[in-house]
C-alpha cells in the first residue's frame, strides 16, 4: 500500500517515499513529442497538481531516469536528454510596487546564473533574461527549459489596485516578450496559473504560448480520474468503509460500491472538455486521510480575484444565475471587469456541463458559434458555496460571530432550547436583508453553514430507510444529532401578535418532530452504535425562532 500524504511533496519524495501518484508522465510525452521547441500554458484551479506537474517536468530534464522507472513515459521510448532548468515561482511575497516585482525577478535570474555558473554582464531588467538563456544555452550546449508557476499571483492579489495591477501586467509582458524573441534558446516553456485572462491581457507577450487548458487531449493533466482512483485507493477502500460505518458517517448497509458513488458525487464532476470528468486531488486525499466526507477544498482559501467579486457582488446574488448559464467565454481579458462566470470557472466554482450550438446574430447575418454551459461541480463545492455565503454575510469584526461559534455546541450539548433559539435568531437577525431568500432551502444552507463554521462536523441529507433528515451534527464521539427545520412564511403578520406567532411556529415544530419520529432519521446512528437526540427548528419570516428538543 502506497503511503498517504497530505504535506506539498516534491515528485522526488513522492516517488523515493512511495507516496500515492497518478501517473500524469504520458500527458508530458505528449507534449514533449510534438515539438523540439514548445511553449504551453495550463490554467487550473488552486490545489489541482499544478506545482506537482512542473516539478515532474524538472526532475524529467535533470536526466534522473530511475524516478520515472515503471512510469508511462519511462515505457514510451523517451531519451531523457537533460537541460538546465529554470523554475520560477511568482507567488512572491507582498509586492507594493512594480519594482518589487521586478526586483523578485531579478533575484531569480541571478540565483540561475549562480547556479549555471553564468555571467550576467547587465542589471536592465529587459535584457536580464535574454543573456541568461544565451549564456546557459551556451555554456551547457543545450537550450534552457522555463518553468512557471503561479504566473498570474502578482496580478490576481492586487487586482483591486488598477494602477498597480497595470504596472505589473507591464512587466510581466516584458518578461514574456523576451521568452519569445529568444525562442531558439529554449526547450520548453510551460506556464502554469489558475486565471487564463492574465495571458490574454499581455498583448503580443506570450501570443506563441499553446494553451492547453481547454484541450481534450490534456483534460486529465491535473486531478484523479475515476479509474484513477480505482488505481490509487482500491487497497484502502475496504478499511475506508469500515471505519465509515463505525462512525456513523455512512449507511450501515452500504457496500464499497455505494461509498464510489457518494466519492464520486463530493468530489467528481470537473470537466475541461475531456471524455471523463476529474474528482479533486486534494479533496480526495483528505477524504482517505480522515475517513470523512467534508469540505475539504473550499474552506482551505480562495483566490484573491474571487474574494474581490465576493465583495463586490455576494455569492448569492448571482450564483443562482450562473448555474446552467451558457457561454462561449471562459477567459477574463479585461483587468478592470470581473466577470463572474470566467472567474468562477477558473476558481474551481464552476465547470463546464457541456458543449451547445447556439444560433446568433451576427452584423445582421445568422451565424453558428459554440457556447459552453456552466455548473457547480459537486456537492463539495456547493455547500462551499454555502459556507461563503455565511461568511460573506457577517462583518468579519463582528463579536458575535465569534461569541455564536462557542456558544452553539454548548447550547447543543445542555438541550437549551431557548439559548438554540436566541442564538438562531440573532444569526439570522445579523444577515442582511437582500441576503435572506424567503425559502425553507436558504435557511437550511444558512444554518448548515452555521453549523459547519463553528467547527462542528456535518452531514446534509441524510438517510434512513424512510426518508432524509435536512442534517446531522457530530456532537463528541457518541453523539449525533439529527435536525429537521420547517420554515412559515410570515406574510403580512402584525408584528406584535405573538400569541399567533407562536401558535404557527408551534404546529411547525410539532410536524418536524412527527417528521424525526416516523422516518425513524436516528436509526442509521443507533446502528453504530451512537447517542442520538433530535432538534426541531422553525423559523417564521426572518425573525421569528423556535427550538425543541426530541427524543427520536
Amino acid at each position: 500500500m502506497a503511503n498517504l500524504s497530505l504535506d506539498a511533496l516534491s515528485f522526488r519524495q513522492i516517488r523515493e517515499g512511495n507516496f500515492i501518484y497518478a501517473d500524469k508522465t504520458g500527458y508530458i510525452h505528449d507534449i514533449l513529442k510534438d515539438s523540439p521547441s514548445r511553449c504551453c500554458f495550463l490554467s487550473r484551479p488552486r490545489r489541482f497538481g499544478k506545482t506537482l506537474l512542473l516539478g515532474t517536468i524538472q526532475e524529467l530534464f535533470q536526466g534522473d531516469r530511475e524516478l520515472f522507472r515503471g512510469l508511462k513515459i519511462d515505457q514510451s521510448g523517451y531519451k531523457f536528454e537533460r537541460h538546465p532548468v529554470l523554475k520560477f515561482d511568482m507567488s512572491y511575497a507582498a509586492i507594493y510596487s512594480k519594482d518589487d516585482l521586478i526586483d523578485n525577478i531579478k533575484d531569480d535570474f541571478t540565483r540561475f546564473a549562480k547556479d549555471f555558473e553564468v555571467t550576467l554582464d547587465t542589471k536592465v531588467f529587459g535584457k536580464m533574461l535574454q543573456h541568461l538563456l544565451i549564456g546557459i544555452c551556451t555554456k551547457h550546449g543545450a537550450p534552457a527549459v522555463i518553468l512557471v508557476d503561479e504566473y498570474d499571483a502578482p496580478l490576481t492579489d492586487n487586482i483591486m489596485d488598477r494602477e498597480l495591477a497595470m504596472g505589473i501586467r507591464k512587466v510581466l509582458h516584458d518578461f514574456y516578450r523576451t521568452l519569445k524573441t529568444n525562442i531558439n534558446f529554449i526547450r520548453l516553456a510551460f506556464v502554469t496559473g489558475i486565471t487564463r485572462f492574465a495571458m490574454t491581457a499581455l498583448d503580443s507577450g506570450p501570443n506563441n504560448f499553446v494553451d492547453i487548458s481547454l484541450s481534450p487531449d490534456f483534460a486529465g493533466i491535473c486531478g484523479f480520474t475515476d479509474i484513477e482512483m480505482d488505481e490509487i485507493f482500491n487497497d484502502r477502500y475496504a478499511q475506508t468503509l469500515d471505519v465509515l460505518k463505525h462512525k456513523g458517517r455512512i449507511a450501515q448497509d452500504d457496500d464499497i460500491a455505494k461509498m464510489k458513488e457518494k466519492i464520486i458525487k463530493y468530489y467528481d464532476g470537473y470537466n475541461w472538455l475531456g471524455e471523463k470528468r476529474v474528482l479533486n486531488p486534494f479533496s480526495l486525499l483528505n477524504f482517505f486521510a480522515h475517513n470523512k466526507f467534508d469540505t475539504y477544498w473550499p474552506l482551505s482559501g480562495q483566490p484573491s480575484h474571487l474574494s474581490a467579486l465576493v465583495r463586490k457582488n455576494p455569492l448569492d446574488y448571482f450564483l443562482p444565475k450562473l448555474d446552467g448559464h451558457a457561454s462561449k467565454e471562459t477567459r477574463m481579458a479585461e483587468l478592470r471587469r470581473l466577470k463572474p462566470v470566467p472567474v468562477l470557472f477558473h476558481s474551481g466554482y464552476l465547470t463546464i456541463d457541456k458543449t451547445i450550438i447556439k444560433d446568433v446574430i451576427i452584423d445582421n447575418e445568422p451565424v453558428s458559434e459554440e457556447y459552453f454551459t456552466f455548473k457547480i461541480p459537486n456537492t463539495e463545492v456547493a455547500k462551499g458555496f454555502e459556507i461563503s455565503l455565511f461568511l460573506d454575510a457577517f462583518d468579519p469584526d463582528d463579536d458575535f460571530f465569534s461569541d455564536f461559534t462557542e456558544r452553539l455546541p454548548a447550547a447543543l450539548l445542555k438541550r437549551d432550547s431557548a439559548e438554540m433559539s436566541s442564538l438562531i435568531h440573532d444569526l439570522l437577525s445579523a444577515i442582511s436583508f437582500e441576503q435572506h431568500e424567503p425559502t425553507e432551502k436558504h435557511y437550511h444552507a444558512v444554518l448548515q453553514a452555521a453549523f459547519i463554521v463553528a467547527g462542528l462536523e456535518v452531514l446534509g441529507q441524510t438517510s434512513s430507510s424512510l426518508g432524509k433528515s435536512d442534517m446531522a451534527v457530530f456532537l463528541q464521539k457518541m453523539i449525533r444529532v439529527v435536525i429537521e427545520v420547517k420554515y412559515c412564511k410570515a406574510g403580512n403578520k402584525d408584528t406584535t401578535d405573538n400569541d399567533q406567532s407562536d401558535k404557527i411556529l408551534s404546529a411547525a415544530l410539532d410536524t418536524a418532530v412527527e417528521q424525526i419520529r416516523s422516518k425513524d432519521y436516528a436509526a442509521p446512528f443507533r446502528a453504530a452504535g451512537k447517542k442520538v437526540v433530535g432538534v426541531a427548528i422553525a423559523v417564521r419570516g426572518r425573525d421569528d425562532v423556535a427550538v425543541r428538543f426530541v427524543e427520536p
